[in-house]
């Protein structure tokens, strides 16, 4: 039945592969990451809809129906750093990622490009896989039993900090409002 090829979000087995599905380009506004920093002087462009995108879910869900993707997620807001550290959480499992999909890091963490998904594969699945995909995603890392979240270029994150991250009210976006109260 169609239900035991259902796939969710959660990291499952170490040594899997993780990989980008979708393009990733400089597309910040109206994003978290303006939300968080405030607006940009230059406001630049919001995601664009990716032509690919019906192509990639086709064969995405091809491979899904061929029971060679374990788990999946969408990059959407917040960013590729973002979807990771919510695999990472719904699993409590780490990830190891050597590869990321822009030069500029800030683009690459945090851009919210449409269209894209992180897909975790078996290794002895990943050439099938590839071959469903028409070799068209990126090789970004794998699941590690680590308890970490590395990225290049950031300092390695505990899962255990992400979820108390997660667990814990945000007061960064109510502390303008409070402290206009006070005065």
């Amino acid at each position: 039945p169609a239900a035991d090829r259902c796939v969710t979000p959660d990291l499952l087995a170490p040594g899997n592969v993780l990989m980008l599905i979708g393009t990733t380009g400089t597309e910040f506004a109206g994003s978290h990451l303006d939300l968080v920093q405030g607006p940009p002087d230059d406001v630049g462009v919001g995601p664009a809809p990716d032509p690919d995108a019906a192509m990639h879910y086709r064969h995405l869900h091809a491979a899904m129906q061929a029971g060679l993707i374990v788990s999946c997620h969408d990059v959407s807001e917040g960013g590729l750093a973002v979807a990771l550290a919510e695999m990472c959480l719904a699993g409590r499992l780490g990830a190891s990622i050597s590869e990321l999909p822009h030069d500029d890091l800030v683009t690459a963490l945090f851009s919210e490009s449409a269209g894209r998904l992180i897909v975790e594969v078996e290794e002895r699945s990943v050439p099938a896989f590839l071959r469903i995909m028409d070799d068209d995603v990126m090789h970004l890392g794998e699941v590690s039993e680590s308890g970490l979240l590395s990225l290049p270029g950031v300092e390695p994150i505990l899962v255990s900090d992400l979820a108390d991250a997660f667990n814990t009210p945000a007061t960064l976006f109510h502390a303008s409002e409070t402290e206009e109260e006070t005065s």
